[in-house]
């Protein structure tokens, strides 16, 4: 019924597996919600088929597309686990679009949920992974590993695979297929298509790279240019993966655990003076 109202069904799935349902939100079914899905799915292409038909009449009104949610966090599901769900939903039941949200804590909350939210940075790697396997031709065991099954924070995972894999770098611009530079890192869709097009009249350049916006800092290292190859930056150096790594951050004073007093603190305490050191008799005015 709600199809016929709206031009997108979203189903919350909440979480990827039935283990984590039965134990979070006993309520919800795995089976039950990938079945209605189906049957939205299945109303959908009806639709769609239909509207094919020359000189059929006009549908009757239905939603065009279909989403969910799962939530990060909220058990012990690895990235792994909830990339691997979200391929069986985009792949078959079509969904448009899988949004991952976060869990956020509440006070008393129940003693089976964590205290704590996931890193923010989490759900934006999920959503980078995401977009890998639907426009980069990527497979979920070659982003999250059974030995790593969980993402790398520090890095996107894109750069994190092509470092992992740097046997097949590099990559020319001006002989590589399609797969190949879609797997280049700093390459999105959009340049490779450039790139693709541009190269049937001359041979890329740096100069023409940079016209085309590529962030070149991060794709250097793993492709020829007619005019650049990338052995001087070290593709193979044990160091790359530094490069790359977000600068240090300052740490952040903890106001609910500080530091304990020592000497100076009291000293200055009493004397109202500054001593940034442990103060000694010959400093003291």
């Amino acid at each position: 019924m709600a199809g016929r109202y709206a031009d997108r069904i979203s189903i919350n799935i909440e979480l990827p597996t039935q283990q984590g349902l039965a134990k979070l939100a006993p309520e919800k079914n795995l089976a039950r919600t990938q079945d209605a899905m189906g049957h939205i799915r299945g109303k959908i292409d009806e639709r769609h088929a239909e509207k094919r038909k020359p000189d059929a009449p006009k549908p009757p009104p239905f939603a065009t597309v279909q989403s969910t949610q799962m939530l990060v966090g909220a058990d012990d599901s690895t990235d792994a686990v909830i990339l691997r769900r979200a391929d069986v939903l985009y792949g078959d039941y079509r969904l448009r679009r899988v949004y991952y949200s976060g869990f956020s804590p509440i006070p008393e909350p129940s003693s089976l949920l964590p205290i704590k939210p996931p890193p923010l940075v989490r759900e934006h790697r999920l959503y980078q992974a995401d977009w890998l396997l639907r426009f980069y031709g990527f497979k979920v065991d070659e982003i999250a590993m059974d030995a790593a099954p969980n993402l790398d924070l520090q890095l996107d995972p894109k750069l994190a695979w092509a470092l992992r894999n740097r046997a097949i770098f590099p990559a020319d611009v001006n002989k590589a297929s399609r797969e190949i530079l879609l797997r280049v890192p700093g390459l999105g869709v959009r340049n490779v298509e450039r790139i693709l097009g541009a190269r049937r009249y001359t041979r890329l350049r740096l100069a023409d790279l940079l016209r085309l916006r590529v962030p070149m800092k991060k794709v250097l290292p793993f492709i020829i240019a007619a005019d650049h190859t990338p052995a001087r930056l070290g593709l193979d150096d044990d160091a790359l993966r530094a490069r790359f790594l977000p600068p240090p951050r300052q740490a952040e004073l903890n106001f609910d655990a500080p530091p304990p007093p020592v000497a100076s603190d009291i000293l200055s305490v009493s004397s109202g003076e500054l001593y940034p050191c442990g103060p000694s008799s010959s400093s003291r005015p």
